[in-house]
């Protein structure tokens, strides 16, 4: 009798709960330890930011890993809305996901509140157009990724201040990027950029400054920035022109300068203008020593453009220059 006086006591409680959450709105019984859960003793959570959290969960195959979309990385909510994730991957931390995101959904752009991302070191390939719709963002970290494109109108985040796009492979920026107005932190470095919009200059960067934490406010290096046609002044003309970061933890600057190295002449590999057995031998001796793209012509070694360094660009040279015909 008295379990069951209990057992009722527990069901017209959460009964009340629930009946206090708002409309859109879902009562969670227990939370995580993961979770700060600020000003919202009722454990009310909007609907829609918590099917964003589950979408990713579900897509990204993570049920083995985590017990529930709630358990995912370090998350604040305020009165009941998603503000701060901090999902870098952290293989055997606690302070991020512990296992790899490979997509995030298109209802992404339905994080209205969110003001903080933190999605550094995953297989991200891409971000869904719906991304620009999350104008309360003020911090987006999403570097060490393999992103190669921004949405067209990343320019609507007009709150965001930080944005690191670092040790991507992003080959260009959307034009609407010279609407982020607030922007402070600009980090475009280790990315296939050739070129880049003119309306980067309508941003009001420190272009040439580093701050009190030795972290510059913009920086571009390790780009293929060459061509000074297509750099706008601000850019071409920026100190920080040729700056990295440390990778892993941005723990110091780096020299980096644009990788505006000659391929043209396939074969030349000691630069010298002709083509004969020296440049056999030197394509031969960095295939077996397997340092070929740190040499200063290296990239003149891969005669068949697949990106590698083997046996079939030697015979391709050495065929060249056995029929005369190399560079033609």
């Amino acid at each position: 009798m008295i379990k069951k006086i209990l057992f009722t006591a527990i069901i017209f409680n959460l009964a009340i709960f629930s009946q206090e959450c708002g409309e859109g709105y879902s009562y969670l019984m227990s939370l995580p330890d993961n979770i700060n859960n600020i000003n919202n003793d009722n454990n009310c959570f909007y609907e829609n930011d918590l099917e964003v959290l589950d979408s990713i969960y579900i897509i990204n195959n993570l049920e083995t890993a985590y017990e529930s979309y709630m358990h995912m990385g370090l998350q604040t909510w305020v009165s009941g809305r998603f503000t701060t994730w901090v999902a870098t991957y952290v293989p055997n931390g606690q302070n991020g996901l512990t296992s790899k995101l490979d997509q995030l959904p298109y209802n992404i752009g339905d994080l209205t509140n969110i003001a903080g991302l933190y999605l550094e070191k995953h297989n991200l390939t891409n971000i869904p157009e719906s991304f620009s719709s999350l104008t309360s963002l003020v911090s987006l970290f999403i570097s060490n990724n393999w992103l190669t494109s921004l949405p067209n109108d990343i320019g609507n985040l007009s709150n965001l201040q930080t944005l690191d796009l670092g040790y991507n492979q992003i080959e260009s920026i959307p034009e609407s990027i010279g609407n982020l107005g607030s922007l402070e932190y600009l980090f475009i470095f280790n990315n296939q950029l050739s070129s880049l919009p003119n309306s980067i200059c309508n941003l009001n960067l420190d272009w040439d400054g580093i701050s009190p934490a030795n972290y510059p406010y913009f920086a571009s290096g390790g780009n293929l920035l060459c061509d000074d046609s297509l750099i706008p002044d601000c850019v071409l003309n920026s100190t920080n022109f040729n700056i990295s970061m440390e990778q892993n933890y941005y723990s110091f600057l780096l020299e980096a300068p644009q990788d505006c190295m000659d391929c043209s002449s396939l074969g030349d590999m000691n630069g010298d203008g002709g083509y004969n057995v020296l440049d056999i031998v030197s394509l031969a001796n960095c295939v077996l020593g397997g340092n070929c793209v740190d040499l200063e012509n290296g990239c003149a070694g891969d005669m068949n453009g697949d990106g590698g360094y083997n046996v079939l660009d030697i015979v391709s040279l050495a065929n060249c220059v056995l029929a005369g015909n190399c560079g033609s």
